[in-house]
């Protein structure tokens, strides 16, 4: 179900947009957020999925500090530093609608026998084309392996020792049965997360 929730900046710092300033009256511009998670019934694993989305409008802009402020529809506002790589700054205007959605997913499942090891991460950055108003698109992917060390089905949990030897309790599903058959396998754990930001004129 969608919620609102105070973000501090989270979906656009994560752009091109840099290091932000806030006013003192407010915590950040306000976000809708909306969960999900799908898995199938006995079957170790699941896909766990987070949006946020705001939109605000640009209410002042300082060229020369290359700065520009952003007001939500509850009057939270925000000033943010326009970094180098933020393309098209000349393009923006005041009355502009940023409009961002930020996608987190997480994937977790039982690595099947033979397949193959593939941790580490991987990304995409894409930016507007010149002379377009600011926007982009960014993906980052990280993919991490742990084992399954121990179950304790009196508290229905397992112990998983990812590749520094740390440990982690997980609580476990309670469709799921704990069988003595999940020692030693591997837990792979996905995490994506996805940037979009467009510009309006209005």
């Amino acid at each position: 179900m969608p919620h609102s929730s105070h973000i501090p900046a989270l979906l656009i710092t994560l752009s091109l947009l840099g290091a932000c300033s806030s006013h003192a009256e407010n915590d950040g511009l306000d976000a809708t957020t909306s969960t999900g998670e799908a898995y199938a019934q006995g079957v170790p694993g699941s896909v766990v999925t987070e949006t946020e989305q705001v939109s605000a409008v640009v209410t002042a802009i300082d060229h020369q500090k290359r700065t520009f402020t952003l007001e939500d529809e509850k009057g939270n506002r925000q000033t943010f530093n326009a970094v180098p790589e933020m393309r098209n700054f000349p393009q923006l205007k005041i009355g502009d609608r940023v409009n961002a959605v930020v996608t987190h997913e997480r994937v977790i499942q039982l690595r099947a026998p033979g397949e193959a090891h593939e941790d580490g991460a991987a990304g995409l950055v894409a930016t507007a084309p010149e002379g377009d108003k600011p926007g982009m698109l960014a993906a980052n992917t990280v993919e991490v392996t742990a084992v399954v060390k121990a179950i304790d089905t009196t508290q229905h949990t397992a112990t998983l020792e990812f590749d520094d030897g740390t440990r982690k309790v997980v609580r476990v599903r309670p469709d799921i049965e704990l069988k003595p058959s999940y020692l030693n396998q591997e837990v792979v754990i996905r995490m994506t997360s996805a940037l979009a930001i467009t510009v309006e004129a209005p």
